[in-house]
């Protein structure tokens, strides 16, 4: 938790994939921390650019297209 002056362990910054996994793992390893995003919500680049063809698979961890 914040100290009083707002103070944190850790600030991840971008709610993207990466920060949302960042956020997880200092939670889980009992961090206080605090996730500044720009937008109105979280995902990052994989939700906000939707491309035909494109595709992110969280299993893998990939972004990848397709071409035929």
């Amino acid at each position: 938790m914040a100290d009083a002056a707002g103070r944190v362990d850790v600030l991840v910054a971008g709610g993207g994939v990466t920060g949302i996994y960042q956020l997880y793992r200092a939670r889980e390893a009992r961090f206080s921390v605090k996730l500044l995003e720009a937008d109105y919500g979280v995902g990052g680049t994989r939700y906000w650019n939707r491309y035909p063809e494109a595709r992110f698979d969280s299993e893998s961890y990939t972004y990848g297209c397709l071409f035929s």
